[in-house]
């Protein structure tokens, strides 16, 4: 038992609680609580990482939450370090999620009501449990959301793999876990496990193992829990059988629940954030639930300080303070504070918190919104001599013009920062591009220096007419920031592979009924590039930069370019792609003004 004293009170910590499920498995829980007779509303995250190492406290600190007067549970999943069964990532965690939370409103300590928080593949196991509707569940606090986005970044985007983070997640986060249980009281097999693991993780970090052809030789390599949980994915294609599965959490939203949606400007689930938040919006506006509040600050999805490989964003900028609000563990605890007991949280512990809290990047300063700001979408051409011209000016751009680079899937592009969630040597977030914008397979289409300041809030996409010789290419599109000293940073990039351009025409998200359809070589054709979104502001004297390029890698799998995939072939060819200019290519954002430069 541990006491801290916030206050008055004191906080009873008890270890491995444990919570029976409907087919006799045991989950194992930390529960934190204060000492009192009264019930209190119970707080619960479900975790595979280790339930005692689940956050950092600036996220969400279970001592200082529960002196605020809940009871904190903190669950190991099932098959994951103190509870009993089998791991099998997403299958379990809907039933499990529904028994637990029955469980937890039985308690004697709990008032009935339960919320549920965490980030990650902890916001998994939210949707997933109010999938069920259990009625003691009145309220999520998703952060990072992970599931809900199969074929938008979650394993696959714009038709390519989501190489690194499917890889790097697999090594990472959850084999080592796996190894110690499957050597539990084999301590020679443990140590021969741990001995290839560091192999393992020695040739990873030399980029040795990522460049196994074909990807499904990489089972005879990595430890066998990654040769069959995450090699598989490698093979994937939009819309199949196991997006349907990773889908599936949101598929039955949106709920009828107070919500509250956290997420980075460089998270690799930006996206499922912000699509999850404006399906609660709906409903709101609907009446079916309270307004969903939203914070998306310049982080990645496993750092929230707001500091980067090659840029920080002050002090003001991590979840420590986000901008004298509060950090994010008081802001949860307020906030479930007020939705929890029936309280407006406009009007209760977050009056003068506004319900929408976005980072803008440039001015490195927080903004207030009632709602996630819409604006209009600004587009800007691709113009001869890599120049980019505002739409008004588009007469400049006419008369044609093209542009091109060779792809070699041998030599890829190296991925630098960005929206990732890769394993170590590939930090993710706000990095500096002018090593890769050396590279003469990088295209970079650049304004002149902005006369006023530019605002980039919102959705970014990109429209590109093409031609390529070869029947598959990929189009990575990124955007960067350049400052007056010439540092290029990355705001945000995508990806559209070539064959499977019909998913995602229109807005750059994918839309089901489409099948693969390999271009002609030599004959033009178009693809759209979402890059989801960012919120900058561009100082005069900036300019802004739009890279074109045909890889990033080991972020995406590489395109062999012959047609193939490299799951199951190691054959690859180079092809020159040429991307047309003179008004008909563009990228578009949004924001309250346009281009001025």
């Amino acid at each position: 038992m541990t006491d801290v004293r916030p206050g008055s009170r004191r906080i009873v910590v008890e270890y491995d609680v444990e919570t029976p499920l409907r087919d006799g498995t045991i989950l194992r829980s930390t529960v934190y609580r204060p000492d009192a007779a009264d019930p209190h509303p119970a707080l619960l995250t479900r975790t595979p990482y280790g339930r005692d190492l689940a956050v950092a406290s600036a996220y969400f600190n279970p001592t200082t939450v529960a002196a605020a007067g809940f009871a904190v549970v903190a669950q190991d999943v099932r098959g994951r370090f103190g509870s009993d069964g089998d791991f099998e990532p997403s299958v379990n965690e809907a039933d499990d999620g529904e028994d637990t939370i029955a469980w937890l409103a039985a308690q004697p300590w709990c008032d009935g009501t339960v919320g549920m928080w965490g980030r990650s593949y902890f916001s998994e196991t939210q949707w997933r449990a109010a999938l069920r509707r259990p009625p003691a569940l009145k309220a999520t606090a998703t952060g990072f959301s992970a599931g809900g986005n199969a074929d938008n970044g979650a394993v696959i985007r714009g038709g390519a793999i989501e190489f690194g983070s499917r890889f790097g997640w697999g090594h990472a986060s959850a084999v080592l876990a796996q190894i110690a249980r499957r050597h539990a009281g084999d301590q020679a097999g443990l140590a021969a496990s741990l001995d290839a693991y560091d192999e393992e993780d020695r040739r990873q970090r030399s980029g040795e193992l990522l460049r196994v052809l074909p990807l499904a030789a990489l089972a005879d390599e990595v430890d066998l829990w990654i040769a069959e949980r995450i090699v598989p994915s490698f093979g994937a294609t939009p819309g199949d059988a196991s997006s349907r599965l990773w889908d599936e959490p949101t598929a039955g939203g949106p709920f009828d629940l107070a919500t509250l949606h956290i997420g980075g400007w460089y998270d690799i689930f930006l996206v499922t954030t912000l699509q999850q938040y404006r399906a609660q919006l709906d409903a709101a506006r609907a009446g079916r639930c309270p307004r969903p509040r939203l914070v998306i600050g310049p982080w990645t999805h496993i750092d929230q300080t707001g500091r980067h490989p090659d840029r920080s964003f002050g002090m003001a900028a991590g979840a420590a303070s986000v901008g004298g609000y509060g950090d994010l563990s008081s802001l949860h605890a307020r906030w479930f504070g007020d939705v929890l007991r029936d309280r407006d949280p406009d009007e209760g512990s977050l009056a003068g918190v506004p319900a929408v809290l976005l980072f803008v990047m440039g001015e490195d300063a927080w903004r207030g919104y009632d709602e996630l700001p819409d604006f209009g979408w600004q587009r800007v051409l691709l113009g001869p001599g890599l120049t980019l011209i505002a739409d008004e000016d588009a007469a400049a751009a006419s008369g044609g013009g093209a542009e091109s680079f060779v792809s070699d899937p041998a030599d890829p592009v190296p991925t630098v920062g960005g929206s990732t969630m890769m394993a170590s040597g590939f930090p993710a977030g706000a990095a500096d591009q002018r090593g890769i914008e050396a590279r003469d397979d990088v295209l970079c289409f650049t304004s002149g220096p902005l006369r006023e300041p530019l605002e980039m809030i919102g959705g970014v996409r990109a429209h590109l007419a093409l031609e390529a010789e070869a029947p598959d290419v990929d189009v990575v599109v990124r955007v960067t920031r350049v400052t007056p000293d010439g540092a290029s940073i990355t705001l945000c990039d995508g990806i559209t592979r070539a064959s499977w351009r019909d998913s995602y025409a229109g807005d750059g998200l994918f839309e089901p009924g489409h099948e693969r359809r390999l271009v002609e070589p030599g004959e033009p054709f178009t693809v759209d590039v979402t890059l989801w979104a960012t919120a900058c502001v561009f100082a005069p004297g900036d300019r802004l930069r739009v890279h074109v390029a045909g890889s990033s890698f080991p972020r995406w799998d590489r395109n062999p370019q012959t047609g193939g995939t490299t799951y199951d072939s190691a054959d690859v060819r180079a092809a020159r792609v040429t991307v047309r200019t003179g008004g008909e290519s563009w990228i578009e954002f949004q924001a309250p003004e346009g281009l001025r430069g």
